[in-house]
């Protein structure tokens, strides 16, 4: 499957495998145990291997897995309508969690606008697993589709399109998703590959569940040392050769493999035998926490260990969208005070004034918020610390922002926020007249949520935000000014 690069590549490099077969059946039957005792109710723990109950790996069996189930019960009542099966799946995939699917019907496929706007009010991040799972924008005849416009309004219009370029590749995975990403233009197509690939639990007729399959950068370092200890060409050999095998090392398996079984078992060893090999740690999003999904980790250097407080004054206007902050922030300036803007407001202006719009510059959500936690932290830790400043946003409102994007904090960067104070946080309540439009993409609904979370954010590092209510700029500003006076 494509990708830039290959981060898994040399994760294997120096181990020592005799029988890398062995060490896969190895693998699929301890693991395969640790599913029968956890869903038979045997208490935790369910094995002595370290590794295992430490570190996040899938069941055996996709079907055992929590997303493919949301998977096959979402599109399952859509079997007889192929392109609407088509779009489920490829909806499923690109949303990929299962909290998400078991909340949504697929009727609701037929009102996209709707379904994007129960997506987006979600309190949390309504994607799975960014870090392992990443899902680029999708290119569609000259226009750049973010995860959430791809995954309700594009494929609602473009399913018959897909469902023609899926059935001329008469059964074959690797034909179908190349198609596809030819199209789509996606730098990494492993979400296209997966849609596909569901298709054969409903309709084998369509997709051969026994097709073979692209191989993922997560599976090759593994792939590579199978093919090699059993004298083989390329991974497709190497994948049929492993499922002849099967009978002998794995006889009393519940089903046997197909080729997608043993390119993702592959994954799962490389996973396994990276962290036997020392070059994959129980660090950030490798530690395994029951209930919770991997997330990608913002961090900052080290803070000195018992630095002190640092209180500063900068004064945050605070609040979510459309709640006037750049109003207000614009009319302290005006009246002599030092203002800085909002960061991700100002890349934004930029964007849309070169011509980009919001939707394609906020596409990838992760990416975006990375960025901007990036700049912000640069920004705030470099602001004077003496000198009577007011901010539009804090990092604090980053952070929720992240959240949504499935980006968690490290704990340096929890002990810089932690040292380094803002003097005050006035919170604008939400105005009346709200406006969709320009760079405020968010819905009023959406917004008003926002708004909820970034006040209880505040609230969680020590934080007694100052309510200013919703009215003229001059009776907040003047709210403000005598705040600060006292």
């Amino acid at each position: 499957m494509q990708a830039k690069s290959n981060p898994y590549a040399s994760a294997l490099d120096g181990l020592v495998l005799d029988d890398p077969v062995h060490a896969f059946f190895d693998f699929c039957r301890a693991r395969e145990a640790i599913r029968h005792l956890r869903e038979g109710g045997a208490p935790a723990p369910w094995t002595t291997d370290p590794i295992l109950s430490k570190g996040r790996f899938l069941n055996i069996f996709r079907e055992d897995d929590r997303g493919s189930k949301a998977v096959l019960r979402f599109a399952k009542p859509l079997t007889d309508d192929l392109p609407s099966l088509i779009q489920a799946v490829f909806f499923a995939r690109w949303c990929n969690r299962q909290a998400t699917l078991d909340t949504l019907q697929p009727t609701q496929l037929s009102d996209p606008l709707g379904l994007k706007n129960a997506l987006l009010a979600m309190p949390s991040q309504p994607w799975c697993n960014v870090t392992a799972y990443p899902v680029g924008p999708v290119h569609w005849e000259g226009q750049l589709h973010s995860r959430v416009d791809s995954a309700t309004v594009l494929f609602s219009e473009i399913k018959d399109t897909l469902t023609q370029l899926i059935v001329e590749a008469k059964g074959s995975v690797v034909t179908a998703t190349q198609s596809i990403n030819a199209r789509f233009m996606m730098d990494n197509d492993f979400p296209i590959f997966m849609a596909v690939m569901d298709l054969a639990w409903f309709r084998p007729d369509i997709i051969d569940p026994q097709s073979p399959v692209p191989t993922g950068i997560g599976a090759i370092a593994f792939l590579d040392r199978l093919q090699a200890h059993l004298g083989l060409n390329n991974h497709h050999e190497t994948c049929d050769a492993m499922i002849a095998l099967q009978p002998e090392h794995w006889p009393e398996a519940k089903r046997g493999f197909a080729p997608i079984d043993i390119e993702y078992l592959s994954c799962e060893c490389r996973k396994y035998y990276s962290y036997v090999n020392g070059t994959k740690q129980f660090t950030g999003k490798n530690c395994f926490e029951p209930g919770e999904s991997a997330r990608l980790e913002f961090d900052i250097e080290e803070v000195p260990t018992g630095a002190p407080v640092v209180q500063t004054q900068i004064h945050v206007i605070a609040g979510g969208p459309c709640s006037g902050k750049t109003t207000v922030i614009q009319a302290l300036q005006d009246r002599g005070h030092t203002v800085v803007p909002e960061t991700a407001r100002t890349l934004l202006e930029q964007g849309v004034a070169a011509g980009q719009t919001a939707e394609a510059l906020r596409a990838d959500p992760a990416l975006w918020q990375q960025k901007i936690l990036e700049l912000d932290h640069q920004l705030f830790d470099g602001l004077p610390e003496d000198e009577t400043i007011f901010t539009d946003t804090s990092f604090i409102e980053d952070v929720v922002f992240g959240q949504r994007a499935g980006i968690r904090l490290g704990a340096h960067t929890q002990t810089w926020l932690q040292q380094k104070r803002y003097r005050t946080v006035f919170f604008l309540e939400p105005l009346k007249n709200y406006e969709e439009g320009g760079i405020r993409i968010e819905t009023q609904d959406v917004a008003s949520q926002i708004s909820g979370e970034v006040y209880a954010q505040y609230l969680a590092f020590g934080y007694t935000p100052i309510l200013v209510p919703a009215g003229t700029v001059e009776e907040r500003v003047a709210i403000i000014k005598s705040e600060i006076n006292k």
